[in-house]
């Protein structure tokens, strides 16, 4: 498993979850429409590279960090 899935689950499974309790009582749309900013959240994290580095930040031995490129 890489990095970037690895941030990607530790960011999007609790909020998921989170969004689900909190939205248990509203009509099913919402909660669909929550899901799709989730979604959208969760890629701009993921093209940016912020998914991989709270991976490596919170699992540190798992994922250990890449060496930094010379430009």
């Amino acid at each position: 498993m890489s990095a970037a899935i690895a941030g990607a689950f530790i960011l999007g499974v609790p909020l998921f979850l989170l969004e689900v309790v909190l939205l248990r009582r509203q009509p099913r749309a919402i909660l669909l429409f929550s899901l799709a900013l989730l979604v959208v959240g969760l890629g701009y994290l993921a093209s940016v590279g912020a998914t991989a580095d709270i991976a490596r930040m919170l699992m540190p031995g798992q994922f250990p960090a890449t060496a930094a490129v010379k430009a």
